[in-house]
């Protein structure tokens, strides 16, 4: 009785790390946010001059050039809704326009395997300022806490 209850107790707790650890953001190989948990990874990026680049990369974060995926945003900026539309640039799609001037607002990305795919939503809180700690953009943050109340720098 002993060893099962041990046996439970050791599943458990190897369970629970396993779920901590996949809590854990994966830092995007150019700076910005991964938004997916599983391969392809998908990395969301604002430019210095705001236009947005989103990357592909496989399970080992090598770059993978888009294949057909169909990638829109719209920015909820407090200035009104501003939808993004991307175009294959050097191996990446990136957005046609920028982002609406300010931070502090949501961004909703889609990203659609083919064109006739099912869409898959993100959402990005995004924030330009750069995070004290892993001096990353606070929107692509990979700190213990980030995205919690907590998380303030």
């Amino acid at each position: 009785m002993k060893t099962l209850r041990s046996l439970v107790f050791t599943s458990f707790a190897l369970l629970a790390t396993a779920v901590a650890l996949a809590a854990q953001p994966i830092p995007g190989p150019r700076g910005g946010k991964i938004l997916t948990t599983e391969a392809p990874h998908v990395e969301f990026l604002v430019g210095k001059d705001r236009s947005v680049t989103v990357s592909f990369y496989d399970r080992d974060l090598k770059p993978v050039a888009p294949s057909g995926q169909v990638v829109t945003a719209v920015a909820e900026a407090r200035t009104g809704k501003v939808t993004l539309a991307f175009a294959d640039r050097d191996g990446a799609l990136v957005s046609n326009d920028p982002l609406p001037e300010g931070d502090g607002y949501r961004i909703v990305v889609q990203v659609r395997d083919t064109a006739q795919a099912r869409p898959k939503n993100y959402r990005v809180e995004f924030h330009d300022e750069v995070c004290g700690e892993c001096r990353r953009a606070e929107y692509a943050c990979v700190c213990d806490e980030a995205g919690g109340d907590r998380h303030q720098h």
